[in-house]
């Protein structure tokens, strides 16, 4: 991976409100099945890093350079997931990764998951074990695919879009850097085309804290 510019960033302390329409009620419709598939190809990326030691007294964010690189990708597709009488939003459930998962510049997303380390909901009360936790709302017209992230579920502790970015070891000062998983911002958005034979699409949007924004176009 050859990059521009090195990344590097203070993570700051913004949460993301998002919209919890992420599972729709179990149907007929919503148990059809399909085929797993696996796309492989190649990711070009570009990432927009920032940092926030900008300003007379640091503090300001401020940009610090653009990564621009190709990587190995894999995008696979399947029967969509479902837990408790509840489906995901998705035309069919789907992950992507770019490039060696959890080497800086990697990318790790995913349109569902289920959990079940607790038995209760955030409330306090009871509930099925299994917890249905749906992160992108996508829809698909012939081979036309777009969508968004709507939930990170940082809240939960449970987020699963991630990007493997650096981390100034002491913040605006020049004594190196270490490897840091960002989750991506809710507002992510996706557009492209999904066949049976072949998937191409652009995945464009932030992580959490905005020390980066990224572009990723997939053919596969």
């Amino acid at each position: 991976m050859s990059r521009k510019a090195r990344k590097c960033g203070l993570a700051a302390a913004v949460s993301v409100t998002a919209a919890l329409w992420t599972v729709i009620p179990s149907s007929p419709a919503a148990g059809a099945q399909s085929a797993v598939r696996t796309y492989r190809g190649t990711a070009t990326v570009v990432v927009d890093s920032y940092d926030y030691c900008g300003g007379p007294l640091s503090g300001e964010r401020r940009f610090i350079g653009t990564s621009r690189y190709k990587m190995a990708a894999r995008f696979v597709t399947g029967p969509r997931k479902s837990a408790a009488g509840r489906v995901e939003r998705n035309p069919f459930y789907w992950e992507f990764y770019v490039g060696n998962i959890g080497a800086v510049g990697s990318f790790q997303l995913g349109s569902a998951h289920v959990v079940t380390a607790s038995a209760r909901d955030l409330g306090g009360n009871a509930r099925d074990p299994r917890l249905l936790l749906g992160y992108w709302v996508t829809s698909r017209s012939g081979t036309s695919w777009s969508g968004k992230l709507v939930d990170s579920h940082r809240a939960e502790g449970a987020t699963f879009n991630h990007f493997y970015g650096e981390k100034t070891i002491v913040p605006c000062r020049n004594l190196g850097t270490s490897p840091f998983l960002y989750a991506v911002n809710a507002g992510a958005t996706v557009s492209g085309r999904v066949s049976s034979g072949s998937a191409a699409f652009t995945i464009s949007g932030s992580t959490y804290g905005d020390n980066y924004r990224f572009r990723i176009t997939f053919n596969g």
